[in-house]
């Protein structure tokens, strides 16, 4: 009769409670938006003048970061806001204001550019440098507050192209590497860069509905590659509205390629669901703002806690709160049990529910982990368990992008060096784990209820056999 494998317990560890602050997930509030309009309520944002948006102040801005809400930092601007002549960037204070107040108060940030929103005080998003070289084609459209009239976005030529991804290998060359850089948003075409190209309204009320250029497989691909090129080691993070090309597929299989949704609407359907659980399967789900205060009988709308239960059912590893510091700040006082909720549910959870020391069939030994993710979200990278023994030498283990799954019932084994065969609850393995999202790695704390001597290590005691 063969050999079998044996086991003994060595520790079992419950699932957390309350928030559990990881890289790859949490909750982000916007520093800088084309929504910056001040109003605790939904009648005072809408603007009495139009043309006008409110300056953030850098006491507002620390507020939000210092709240223990707020995870991430984003920062989304129009291009002519952080570009002014070719070859330079032209940052603006209150970008330098994000980035140091990710520094003083241990927060991560997060950008997109755009080359058009609707929602902007200006008839374009583009600096004035490049007008004389890309043609510029009006639109009539406008979403919530008073707009100029025509507006404009660029055309997608060749020259437009070369200038994009001169701002991305800009932005790359200066931010890249930051490891407060969680991801960087795919941009370029579109509305807000979310690739939404729908009711050009013109102004004799006839609708031009999704105008796109007859490239626009090669122009979307391109900034596509563009943007990763010049972002070797940040996730990316793109619209859903992308995955209706073709370039989609082959991207989402890469480790750090991420999905957002622009809020969850009554009109989503079958296929972006699928692709929201595609995607989910190997990187982050970024869901656009909440607001609080939206009323009920807003369009397409539904309430706040109804939006955060539907992101969460599908999947969520980020929520936005809001559009600007001040938003957020009402929202963190007013709505709590919201804030509480995602602070509780968003993202992944990683636990080593059961751990065991095996003895296999060949007399070798393996330290065994069920390992669960007890969140909404996918594990959005790669995971690298370490198991640090009593000598100081060290076993590695690098999971499959996205494993653990949630549901998963794999068991995860590192090999127990034959010095420690022998050894018994005297003697004990310390255990990490870190997370790969393309190119960064970062530590991961673990989900567990038991209070722990450091957050990024478990304790095992090797508890010997019983022969």
């Amino acid at each position: 009769m063969a050999a079998k494998e044996r086991a003994i317990h060595l520790d079992y560890f419950d699932p957390a409670v309350g928030k559990v602050p990881n890289p790859g997930m949490g909750v982000q509030g916007y520093v800088y938006s084309d929504h910056m309009r001040f109003g605790y309520t939904w009648a005072e944002i809408q603007p009495s003048v139009p043309h006008e948006m409110t300056p953030l102040d850098r006491k507002s801005l620390e507020r939000m970061a210092a709240s223990p809400h707020c995870d991430n930092l984003y920062y989304r601007c129009e291009w002519r806001d952080i570009q002014q002549e070719k070859g330079k960037l032209s940052l603006p204070k209150e970008f330098e204001w994000m980035l140091e107040a990710c520094e003083k108060y241990n927060k991560t940030w997060s950008f997109r550019i755009m080359a058009s929103s609707v929602t902007s005080v200006y008839k374009d998003s583009v600096p004035e440098f490049i007008k004389d070289h890309v043609k510029m084609i009006p639109y009539w459209r406008t979403i919530g507050v008073q707009e100029w009239y025509p507006k404009y976005f660029p055309e997608y030529s060749s020259e437009f192209l070369q200038y994009w991804n001169e701002l991305n290998c800009l932005l790359g060359e200066r931010f890249d590497k930051d490891p407060r850089l969680e991801f960087a948003d795919v941009s370029g075409y579109g509305f807000w860069g979310e690739a939404h190209h729908y009711s050009l309204q013109r102004p004799d009320q006839k609708e031009e509905i999704n105008w796109e250029p007859d490239n626009v497989e090669e122009v979307t691909e391109f900034l596509m590659e563009s943007h990763l090129k010049a972002f070797p080691t940040t996730p990316a993070c793109m619209n859903l509205h992308y995955t209706e090309y073709g370039f989609a597929d082959r991207v989402l299989e890469q480790n750090g390629v991420w999905l957002r949704r622009d809020s969850f609407q009554a009109h989503m359907n079958t296929e972006e669901y699928r692709w929201i659980h595609r995607g989910a399967k190997k990187g982050a789900m970024i869901w656009e703002p909440i607001r609080a205060h939206i009323p009920r009988t807003a369009p397409l709308l539904f309430t706040s806690s109804q939006m955060v239960q539907h992101c969460l059912d599908y999947g969520a590893n980020y929520f936005g709160v809001a559009f600007t510091p001040w938003d957020f700040v009402m929202s963190t006082h007013n709505y709590q049990d919201l804030m509480d909720q995602m602070d509780a549910q968003v993202g992944y959870r990683l636990r080593p529910a059961m751990a065991w020391r095996r003895e296999n069939a060949d007399r070798t030994q393996d330290l065994v982990l069920q390992l669960l993710n007890d969140g909404c979200g996918a594990i959005p990278g790669a995971l690298r368990l370490k198991a640090y023994f009593p000598d100081g030498s060290t076993a590695e283990k690098e999971l499959p992008v996205g494993a653990p799954f949630k549901g998963d019932e794999n068991l995860f084994a590192l090999p127990i060096p034959e010095r420690f065969w022998g050894a018994s609850e005297r003697e004990v393995i310390r255990v990490s784990a870190s997370l790969k999202m393309r190119g960064k790695e970062k530590l991961v704390r673990w989900a567990v209820r038991q209070e722990l001597e450091n957050p990024f290590e478990i304790v095992l005691p090797l508890r010997a056999f019983v022969d």
